[in-house]
């Protein structure tokens, strides 16, 4: 299986590890990935040859932006023109944006889960929370 990380969180990065042990992963916007990750290029990228593109939790904004730790990545339109009807893509948000761009039934939210939304939400808070605090020292 091709599992493509777009963007995301440092969350992602355990997941690509784990998930590269047994499928091929490739990835876009991480800097520090171990040598079974491939990198991509966003300007040569074809969705197609990929069977799960996880897109970050906050999806993609109208500009066609991504969030990633290596900074905002701005994603070429026409990478969408060639999708692979079998393909799925993940994402927190399905932001309007995305839902234009990809049939909403090879979509699936995170967030449309009431436990990961939860979990998502109490990380949210408590990280929120650390930074509030250390401001107001």
């Amino acid at each position: 299986m091709n599992i493509l990380f777009l963007g995301g969180d440092k969350r992602y990065s355990f997941m690509m590890e784990d998930l590269s042990n047994d499928e091929n992963v490739f990835q876009i916007g991480f800097n520090n990935t171990n040598s079974n990750i491939i990198k991509e290029e966003i300007d040569t990228l074809d969705l197609s040859k990929f069977d799960v593109v996880l897109f970050p939790i906050s999806g993609i904004n109208d500009n066609l932006e991504i969030k990633a730790p290596s900074g905002i990545i701005k994603l070429p339109e026409n990478i969408f023109k060639n999708i692979n009807e079998n393909t799925i893509f993940f994402t927190g948000l399905k932001t309007k944006k995305l839902l234009e761009l990809i049939p909403s039934s090879q979509i699936i939210s995170f967030l449309d889960d009431n436990e990961v939304e939860k979990v998502n939400n109490d990380l949210t808070v408590r990280r929120n929370s650390r930074i509030y605090k250390r401001l107001w020292k």
